[in-house]
């Protein structure tokens, strides 16, 4: 994942910490191999549910960075050399802290991080056998470290919620996914990243199907307080619907999608929804702010709502996220965040 890539041609920002300074500066102390930063930052913001997830999912994939099995060297993975699960700083705090639930978790959020580097972000086909099988058992390290964590903080939602993701990616079942979604919701009923992860199971590219996915967005939109990010998971699941059609049908068939986004007015006050009840109303920036706002921008720019467009790119500022522009026809993210910029802005 090129998640620590600064695009030499703009002045876009392409660090996942963003605009959170904290944040930014903890991973460059844990890039060192100092893991009393983590803790710190992660103790501060233990009660911050929303904030928690999005410091784990940053700091988890900065270890991606850091160090393999033989060597330890930073870069790219040597071939032919199985993934480090011991030696990575998250290891090292969860044996020297070994009861505290932030230390847990972060290793097991770590774990998910390297196995999908294992992995990598193609469709299934493109993965081989080997790569597979270091997968799924790095993921399954990770399965009793959330347990655990669960218990020793039986308040958080956070534990619960990285279930979901490797219950998804794990292949599990929806009746232990529906366990772990009930365990989410009953701490916490609005927890963004949740829903992104329920969103990511309920697609047809893993557990479930068009229909399903967009029953469930639809649904929590309807139901979700004025000022809700919520109100921006149909604009993400018709993301998730075109990028399935395009990759797996075809640019011809993909006409069917733009001409979807152009013209079917069940998308259009789904863009209307999520631009009057969260974006023009919301009184915070919760953690998976940049996040949203370019699926917002992406929809608004596949809608040709170009003007109105223009104040969403705005408000991202340099903070383009590579998804889900990527998965527009360029296939390179800060190239079509650039081109559907400059259409705002001249529109």
């Amino acid at each position: 994942m090129r998640l620590f890539h600064q695009d030499p041609n703009s002045k876009l920002d392409l660090h996942p910490a963003q605009d959170d300074a904290a944040l930014r500066a903890t991973c460059d102390a844990v890039a060192g191999g100092d893991w009393t930063a983590a803790r710190d930052l992660l103790a501060a913001h233990r009660t911050d549910f929303d904030r928690r997830a999005r410091h784990l999912w940053v700091l988890a994939e900065s270890v991606t960075n850091v160090r393999w099995a033989t060597g330890g060297a930073a870069g790219r993975r040597p071939r032919r050399q199985r993934l480090d699960v011991s030696d990575a700083w998250p290891d090292r705090w969860c044996l020297d802290e070994p009861e505290n639930p932030d230390a847990v978790l972060m290793r097991a959020r770590s774990l998910i991080a390297r196995a999908w580097e294992v992995r990598g972000s193609g469709w299934a086909k493109s993965v081989g056998a080997g790569r597979f099988e270091e997968f799924h058992q790095t993921l399954l390290m990770a399965v009793p470290l959330c347990h655990r964590a669960a218990r020793l903080a039986p308040q958080d939602p956070t534990p619960w919620a990285v279930l979901l993701l490797l219950i998804t990616a794990l292949g599990g079942s929806r009746s232990d996914f529906d366990r772990c979604w009930a365990e989410v919701i009953a701490r916490d009923p609005f927890h963004r990243e949740a829903h992104n992860f329920r969103l990511m199971y309920l697609c047809q590219k893993w557990r479930g199907s068009h229909q399903e996915m967009f029953a469930f967005a639809r649904s929590v939109a309807a139901a979700a307080p004025p000022g809700s990010p919520l109100h921006i998971l149909p604009v993400q699941a018709n993301a998730e619907w075109g990028l399935w059609v395009l990759d797996r049908d075809g640019i011809r068939a993909g006409q069917h999608v733009y001409r979807t986004w152009l013209q079917n007015p069940i998308y259009h006050a789904e863009l209307d929804n999520a631009l009057r009840h969260w974006f023009a109303v919301a009184d915070r920036r919760h953690a998976m702010w940049y996040h949203d706002l370019n699926f917002l921008a992406y929809g608004l720019y596949r809608a040709n709502r170009h003007a109105q467009a223009r104040t969403v790119f705005e408000a991202i500022g340099p903070y383009a996220e590579e998804i889900p522009w990527i998965w527009d026809v360029h296939q390179d993210g800060a190239v079509a965040f650039r081109a559907a910029r400059r259409r705002a802005r001249n529109a």
